[in-house]
């Protein structure tokens, strides 16, 4: 790739796909993402995370609730003293912690976090909705927030569930031993609290008897169909901590900086700066944050599902094959996306992650929990996941509103037409995590409903109560964009998706991954489709072709193992537009790699460093600028800036001038050779 001409070729000529080597595994980053992941067992590859956000979120309960300085008899007594006949009900849970926890110690704050959080404990084993619990099964899974060993609170449990006091525990008793424990990691798991808890149950239910099965097959030597503690004990140490090995976390010890308090500020969502900060309303109020970790979960659900590969329509047909009568179950969603993610080419922690990630993408349009959802809706939200520019997928989504297919779509058409937008944003937001999904229903509902009355109010001019897409692709262009600036996240090219997943600082000015001349976002323009009407991709689905080359945009040309532990590197056609799109502008591929290399060395310091200052006086040489638009002069500013700031290694504003040269000559012209 030394040579440019080999990356125009791979545009011209894609016949020759390139050789894919098997991809590396994820890696945690340093905040919000996963920190424990965990097979479940089974063949069905289902795996249980632990995530940054679940490490703060539990770090909360505890400071706030100090029942961590409390102990297991203790606590034991507290909810004893409320059980009747082996069952606690809600009001005698609440009298328990009341007297546990003295709301006097509380701020108002911390009252209404621990009581939310503290009662989504007690509902995760509330397993008929009647809000009353198995005492034993609770008791052993809440005994997590207390001090003690991992041995005490598995011996307590184990004692609870020996009914007869003969020091043997069932078959049946085991499968409720061991779901205690993963009913309670699953109550603190803010990713599963967005499922319905019919669903999170099923899983713990299934992974419960796999693993009962296993310790069976293993401890019970004389296969009388009971297990002692003691056999338990021997069976886990001598390998089964390997398939059980979530029974760790029963130590608050050894979940990560668990007893470090400091830089605590009572939120249970911290962590990542904001990449983007949205008001979701004209109104203002309610905000939305999608932080590094969003971005990084994101191209985690894109490098696996690939689904970016497809056009919005190409997504959409493929579940409208399964939708009736205007819905789609979850059956049928489960179908489709067998069917577009073949099984075969993943591994058994892929299969587990996707089936969670896409699952609660799915919930999130399922607004009466009933495992069903509005089609048009849920397609227009997930054609998020889709390739293609942001217009492709709101002329799309249009057109399924506009059911009489008239070209103009009614208030509440618009109303759900923006909703299904706002549901799948807040539905790839974590930070929306810990809120009840009925709160998250009525916070969508309001601020699509106040856009809606903002819409037709500036842009009906008619005043005939419906919108065609062009009036309100002339409203968003003229400055409707600042009123719903999130829509712009339909493009995938404009999420700062990279190597780590993270955010490049000069992002509010480029998407850097958007593709070609037109992907450089003025910062005063709100976007690419949101130029001030100037039309470089308006939101009438008429993009610049340079500009947005469509799903495929983001396939990859070349893909190259860098290292043996499986790090990769992928070049899109996106990258091959964008290197096009400098070389057109800057006439660098004009010069030899000798003469610039020759126009940089006499800024070279003393010190064989080049500084960003001599850097840029030297390019405003090469490129003048009276032959640039204002538009080009922008996108060269970021893109050779992006290049020097790649090999600013220390953060000074200056590079290593020979490593520097070495590199900056890919924009010269010559073989690789030279």
């Amino acid at each position: 790739l030394l040579d440019l001409r080999k990356w125009r070729a791979a545009i011209d000529a894609p016949a020759a796909p390139a050789a894919r080597a098997a991809p590396a595994a994820p890696a945690a980053s340093d905040e919000g993402d996963v920190v424990f992941e965990f097979s479940l067992g089974g063949d069905d590859g289902d795996v249980f995370v632990i995530t940054g956000a679940d490490v703060k979120h539990l770090r909360r309960v505890i400071a706030a609730s100090h029942l961590a300085e409390k102990e297991l008899p203790a606590l034991h007594a507290e909810f004893k003293r409320e059980a009747e006949d082996g069952v606690l009900d809600k009001p005698a849970f609440d009298r328990a912690i009341r007297r546990l926890i003295p709301g006097s110690s509380l701020s108002p704050e911390d009252k209404q976090f621990l009581s939310f959080a503290l009662s989504n404990i007690f509902f995760a084993f509330d397993r008929d909705g009647n809000n009353v619990v198995d005492f034993d099964e609770f008791l052993s899974g809440f005994s997590l927030l207390v001090q003690g060993s991992k041995s005490d609170k598995l011996a307590l449990a184990f004692r609870m569930f020996d009914e007869d006091g003969d020091g043997y525990i069932s078959r049946l008793e085991m499968w409720k031993y061991l779901r205690a424990f993963l009913t309670m990691l699953m109550s603190v798991n803010t990713l599963s609290q967005r499922l319905p808890v019919t669903e999170v149950q099923t899983l713990v239910d299934k992974a419960a008897v796999e693993l009962t099965k296993a310790v069976f097959s293993s401890a019970d030597l004389d296969d009388d169909g009971r297990i002692s503690y003691e056999e338990f004990g021997q069976w886990y140490n001598a390998g089964g901590f390997d398939i059980i090995p979530w029974l760790e976390l029963l130590d608050l010890r050894k979940w990560p900086e668990l007893s470090d308090e400091d830089d605590y500020e009572g939120s249970a969502d911290e962590g990542a700066e904001p990449v983007f900060e949205f008001q979701l309303s004209a109104e203002g109020g309610d905000a939305l944050q999608i932080t590094a970790s969003d971005v990084a979960n994101l191209q985690r659900l894109n490098d696996k599902a690939r689904l970016q590969r497809m056009s919005p329509e190409q997504l959409y047909r493929a579940f409208a094959s399964e939708a009736k009568d205007g819905v789609l179950d979850k059956s049928g969603f489960d179908r489709v996306v067998r069917q577009l993610v073949p099984g075969e080419s993943l591994t058994k922690e892929d299969k587990g992650y996707l089936s969670f990630a896409l699952s609660n993408v799915f919930y999130a349009f399922d607004r009466d929990q009933n495992g069903v959802v509005d089609f048009n809706e849920f397609a227009s939200g997930f054609s998020i996941l889709a390739g293609g520019s942001k217009s492709d997928k709101l002329s799309l989504a249009f057109h399924l509103f506009d059911l009489d297919s008239d070209g103009y779509i009614s208030r509440r058409e618009l109303w759900e037409y923006l909703r299904a937008f706002l549901t799948v944003l807040v539905a790839l937001n974590g930070g929306m995590q810990d809120v009840d999904p009925k709160e998250l229903v009525v916070l969508i509902d309001r601020n699509a409903l106040e856009l809606t009355g903002t819409v037709f109010e500036q842009a009906d001019t008619d005043e005939d109560d419906r919108i065609s897409y062009e009036e309100f692709g002339q409203w968003y262009n003229s400055g409707g964009f600042e009123m719903i600036p999130w829509l712009e996240l339909l493009d995938l090219g404009k999420w700062p998706m990279s190597e780590g997943g993270a955010a490049d600082d000069d992002d509010e000015d480029e998407s850097s991954s958007a593709g070609g001349e037109g992907s450089a976002a003025d910062g005063d323009d709100g976007g690419d489709a949101a130029d001030g009407g100037d039309g470089d991709e308006d939101v009438d689905g008429e993009p610049d072709d340079e500009s947005d080359s469509g799903g495929e945009s983001l396939a990859p040309v070349f893909e190259f193992q860098l290292t043996d532990a499986g790090d990769m590197l992928e070049i899109t056609e996106a990258d091959c537009d964008n290197i096009a799109a400098v070389n057109a502008k800057a006439g660098l591929i004009g010069k030899t790699p000798d003469e610039l290399v020759t126009s940089f060395q006499r800024e070279v310091t003393s010190a064989g460093q080049l500084t960003k200052e001599a850097f840029d006086g030297v390019v405003r040489s090469l490129v003048p600028g009276e032959r640039l638009s204002a538009k080009d002069k922008s996108f060269l500013s970021f893109a050779l800036s992006n290049i020097f700031y790649s090999f600013d290694r220390d953060g000074s504003n200056a590079v290593d001038f020979d490593e520097f040269a070495a590199g900056f000559t890919i924009l010269a012209g010559g073989s690789k050779s030279d």
